[in-house]
């Protein structure tokens, strides 16, 4: 089984993302800062990755750059409100494997997860 770390502030889209990817069988973290993300991934690495780039202790896409970095990189899609092209050339750059921007669809992410696992 597959597992998915969800990187998401706000907890209702978390709990959202949690119920429909748990109903698609993936296990499922979530985390709600940089520094509880952090925490997950000492205990190894997911097959994906869904974060929001807007966390209170920073942008989500540190985490993609520190997994890029390492070396280590499993799926990456970047969940945002930040829509401008810069910005999501910017998530693209840092390592995500797709920019969803919100209000997004579940049913997109879902297919997205199919076609790399």
């Amino acid at each position: 089984m597959s597992w998915i770390l969800v990187i998401e502030d706000e907890e209702d889209v978390s709990e959202l993302l949690r119920y429909v990817l748990e109903n698609e069988k993936y296990m499922v973290k979530t985390a709600g800062s940089l520094a509880e993300a952090r925490s997950h991934l000492k205990g190894g690495l997911p097959d994906a990755v869904l974060l929001d780039r807007g966390l209170p202790d920073g942008d989500g896409l540190d985490i993609c750059r520190e997994l890029k970095g390492a070396g280590k990189m499993p799926t990456v899609l970047v969940m945002s409100a930040r829509k401008d092209p810069a910005e999501v050339r910017e998530g693209l750059e840092a390592g995500a494997d797709h920019y969803f921007t919100k209000p997004f669809q579940f049913m997109d992410i879902i297919s997205h997860l199919a076609t790399v696992h």
